[in-house]
């Protein structure tokens, strides 16, 4: 009942708390509409082939110019590409630990292994938004408020997961208690909140329209 409650005045938290920044998203989307506007009426030119090879080349040369020079540089972009697919540890492993929890602890049963999920869970969350900051860059404030929300709930996400790690490392009791499952229940509902954000970014705050 306890981890119920919670759970409900959570997503209300995130529900009103995601209404000003999807709407500041929604107007800078009708802003770029209406700038682009004009351009739409006027059937663009075509382009020949060799004008298309041209501005290919053309993009493919900025792209190359746009790359780090160095070594150091490089690789700090190529592992801040891999924010997309190291999210999806947290995002699995820590709803199954919660599921799994709930269900030893009425049945009565072992929580050892559900603990090492904890633990890999909470160092995935750490991981996960270190590479979040590599590929978003090192800005406290962004200009898209639906990214400046995605930024810092995962970084809290990073946060209380590391929290959550170190405790049930250092705590082994405490796994089996109510608070693991109030904690692994508010970090779940938070993941629901980011994940949506995330997606919101690549495409757009409808891309959930029924």
């Amino acid at each position: 009942m306890v981890l119920t409650r919670t759970l409900f005045a959570l997503a209300m938290a995130a529900v009103l708390g995601l209404t000003a920044p999807a709407a500041g998203h929604e107007n800078h989307q009708r802003e770029q509409v209406a700038e682009t506007a004009g351009a739409d009426r006027a059937p663009a030119p075509a382009m020949t082939p060799g004008a298309i090879q041209e501005r290919m080349k053309e993009h493919a040369e900025a792209l190359e110019d746009a790359r780090p020079k160095t070594i150091s540089g490089r690789l700090m972009s190529w592992l801040g590409r891999t924010h997309p697919f190291a999210v999806h540890f947290p995002i699995a492993l820590f709803p199954v630990a919660l599921v799994a929890l709930i269900l030893a602890r009425r049945r009565g049963e072992t929580v050892e292994l559900i603990r090492a999920l904890i633990i890999v869970a909470g160092a995935a969350s750490v991981i996960a938004a270190l590479l979040g900051w590599l590929t978003g860059g090192f800005v406290l404030v962004d200009q898209d408020p639906i990214q400046l929300w995605h930024r810092w709930t995962g970084t809290a996400l990073g946060l209380i997961g590391g929290a959550v790690m170190i405790w049930a490392w250092r705590r082994r009791d405490a796994v089996k208690g109510t608070n693991m499952v109030v904690a692994l229940g508010l970090i779940t509902a938070a993941l629901l909140v980011q994940g949506w954000l995330g997606a919101a970014i690549v495409h757009g705050m409808e891309h959930m329209r029924f």
